[in-house]
């Protein structure tokens, strides 16, 4: 048994030529299996006399038990006959369909071996991994590429040749060169110098004929229409070195450019005069007028951070940073989840969304999940066969199905990587569920392929705010909104709750919280507020601030964040005077104040001159070093090393009353705890490096407690840490054995 594949560009001859060697063949009483793979399904039509035969991939879309009875049929000479087939044109991935083909075929025990030759004709003008398959080992021994002498037709098999460099054995898979004329200059010779430019040999050329035509409206081969013409003897003689032919080459494909000057220089003596580098096409006279390169809002480079494009308040620009671990996918939903009254269908395979959704609950923070749409995750399962013939029907089948169950007041499409891959496009399927009266809204994140978890957090922001808020609405009433609260976060709910405090005290309400534990109502009324309020120092909350002041006109509160006594003062003032309730604010600090100072003395007793070294990741520490220093401890030096990417950069106000050393190296630790030798070491995250062990570490978090008294909470806990022995006793027992 012989498996031989035939590539080449579309339209260049390759099914007439394979139908008419395998014709020969089989008149030499060989028995033959010809198997189309191309989503066009009529490599065989001409050997079954027109009849364009059910394909492999037709019927599995009509059901998932398919026979070899069903999709094999017998032609000319006895020759069986196979065609994968594919999805309607421009839509699912024709080439992915090759390989549920062959796996089909294989699960339904098509011995290969009881044919002398089996043929594969297979589509060559891009070689993806589908429509590489026949080139792999266990399939094609040798494979044949048909070109005329015309560029395209060349540029196409050299990049099959390419695709075999890859895929070739030891002994090469690449048997030779079959032109087929389309009367261009020179070309006999052209596609000869080709064939051993690479490394081969044109093993046959079919002239030009009106016969192959007159054939082909009778729906025959040459061999059976014309038997005893000129051209049915240059089929059997391809049939004759196919059959005798055993050797192969791995070829040696040319550059782009190399391919051609190689062809201008064949047919017209000399190279091509196209620009090879961005300075030849800097000499060239180019149209005039102002050229700007577009800007994305979710950028999949290795290095991108989120930021605001100064030129442009509308787009959230990118600047480089490193990627977070998780998908887009994950990002966006870990948003939309937290909209109650809304639904989220998730156009992926069934494993994206159980892990994305059994995270989500899976977080102590998600309470508003029980008085949620429920379950809000609707996954479209989708299957090989969905990424084949394309996702559309199933999406929009998922979409009003659940919609006519649940009810829910938006619905939201979030895309994953197989949408991504095949190109689906699902606005269409949104835009009719929009007609029908379903509120819904797409999110394409495309799984990892559009970025980043934050990346698709940022999309979802944006999309949301976008779609929902009303513009029109003007601020009424005392009313807030906090935007950007992590949901996987643990200490969200606890900030909201310290926050609710003082705003209760102040007589002020919170309008909308961006997103968490909300619903459309409330975020359409966002415009209400008449302040934001970020819930952390983070990059993509600075930047959701600064898209919202410009965007929306809701402007941020000018004071820093409720962290540690200080700065919560600071806070509940700026918030006083936005709305004109100072007098409750400076009550409200009175109170505090004198609670305050009244646990300040308390653990002075314990703290006072003790000496302590902080080493810190972000520099948003001053909540931190207040508390220290109203407790009169030593703070020998604040070191800040570059390593969190999502914390905005901040300036200390304490730079003149503490030591503070920025882009600290991190090397340098263990040096300076041995010299400073402090009471305790002071860090926002334990490294994997071993850890002085004979003085006390605490770990103080990237995102601290809201509230006046958020420093002493912690305070109180660092000084358990040292009081308790870093050598428990029971240890030193080792020494006995």
């Amino acid at each position: 048994m012989v498996k031989i594949a035939l590539y080449g560009k579309g339209g260049i001859g390759k099914s007439t030529t394979i139908s008419n060697v395998t014709a020969a063949l089989a008149e030499k009483g060989h028995s033959v299996l010809q198997i189309g793979c191309d989503p066009k399904h009529d490599s065989t039509r001409l050997l079954l006399g027109g009849f364009q035969q059910a394909t492999v991939l037709e019927q599995l879309n009509h059901s998932d038990a398919v026979s070899l009875n069903d999709v094999m049929f017998t032609g000319y000479k006895g020759i069986k006959c196979i065609e994968s087939g594919g999805p309607e044109p421009g839509v699912g991935c024709a080439g992915r369909g090759i390989i549920q083909m062959t796996n089909l075929l294989k699960n339904q025990g098509l011995d290969m071996d009881d044919f002398d030759f089996v043929f594969f004709d297979v589509l060559g003008d891009v070689v993806c991994g589908g429509f590489a398959v026949p080139m792999r080992e266990g399939f094609a021994e040798a494979i044949y590429i048909v070109t005329s002498g015309e560029l395209a037709s060349l540029y196409a098999a050299n990049n099959i040749a390419k695709g075999l460099k890859s895929h070739s054995t030891v002994k090469g898979k690449l048997a030779g060169i079959i032109g087929n004329e389309r009367g261009t200059k020179r070309e006999r010779d052209l596609i000869a110098a080709f064939a051993k430019k690479i490394g081969t040999e044109m093993t046959a050329f079919i002239p030009r004929s009106e016969i192959v035509q007159q054939a082909e409206l009778e729906s025959q081969t040459v061999i059976q229409y014309a038997p005893n013409s000129e051209l049915a003897q240059v089929y059997r003689s391809i049939a004759d070195t196919i059959e005798k032919n055993r050797q192969t080459v791995i070829p040696t494909p040319l550059g782009d450019l190399e391919l051609e000057n190689f062809v201008s220089e064949f047919c017209y003596g000399k190279k091509s005069s196209r620009p090879t580098s961005l300075s030849d096409l800097k000499k060239k006279e180019l149209p005039s007028g102002n050229f700007q390169t577009p800007t994305c809002s979710c950028d999949n480079t290795q290095a991108s951070t989120l930021g605001v494009n100064s030129a442009s308040s509308r787009h959230l620009a990118i600047k480089p940073r490193t990627p977070m671990y998780g998908c887009s996918l994950a990002g966006a939903y870990n948003v939309v989840h937290q909209i109650n009254d809304a639904l989220t269908v998730m156009d992926s395979p069934q494993s994206c969304g159980f892990i994305t959704f059994a995270t989500t609950i899976s977080t102590p923070s998600n309470e508003n999940l029980k008085n949620s749409v429920f379950p809000n995750l609707i996954c479209t399962n989708m299957r090989e066969k969905d990424v084949i013939f394309g996702a559309e029907k199933n999406l929009k089948e998922v979409i009003t199905r659940a919609n006519r169950k649940l009810s829910p007041t938006a619905t939201f499409v979030i895309t994953s990587c197989p949408s991504g891959i095949i190109g689906e496009d699902v606005n269409p399927t949104i835009a009719q569920a929009r007609k029908e009266g379903i509120d819904i809204v797409g999110i394409n994140t495309d799984g990892i392929l559009t970025g980043d978890f934050n990346t698709g957090m940022l999309t979802a922001y944006k999309t949301v705010a976008e779609h929902f808020i009303d513009k029109s609405i003007r601020p009424t009433g005392r009313a807030i909104n906090i935007i950007g609260e992590q949901p996987l976060s643990t200490v969200s709910d606890k900030n909201f709750k310290e926050l609710k405090k003082i705003l209760d005290f102040l007589g002020l309400k919170i309008n909308c919280r961006f997103i968490k534990n909300t619903n459309i109502k409330q975020i359409k009324e966002f415009k209400k507020a008449s302040v934001n309020i970020p819930a952390a120092n983070e990059i993509m909350i600075n930047t959701l601030m600064f898209y919202f002041e410009n965007q929306f006109n809701v402007p941020a509160l000018k004071a820093p964040l409720p962290l540690a006594f200080n700065q919560t003062v600071v806070f509940t003032r700026a918030l006083g005077k936005t709305f004109g309730c100072e007098s409750a604010a400076n009550e409200l600090v009175r109170q505090a104040r004198a609670d305050y100072e009244s646990q300040v003395a308390e653990l002075k007793k314990f703290w006072s001159g003790k000496k302590v070294l902080i080493f810190s990741a972000i520099s948003d520490t001053d909540w931190m070093i207040s508390t220290l220093l109203d407790l009169n401890v030593n703070i020998q030096k604040v070191c800040y090393f570059e390593c969190f990417y999502l914390y905005e950069p901040s300036e200390s106000k304490f730079a003149g009353k503490v030591k503070i050393e920025t882009k600290y190296n991190f090397e340098n630790r263990k040096k300076d705890i041995a010299e400073l030798k402090p009471d305790l070491v002071l860090m926002n995250f334990m490294p994997k490096q071993d850890l002085t062990s004979n003085v006390p570490h605490a770990v103080f978090p990237l995102n601290p407690n809201y509230g006046f008294n958020s420093g002493l909470e912690f305070a109180r806990k660092w000084a358990k840490n040292l009081k308790v022995p870093l050598m428990e006793g029971w240890k030193n027992d080792a020494k006995l054995f």
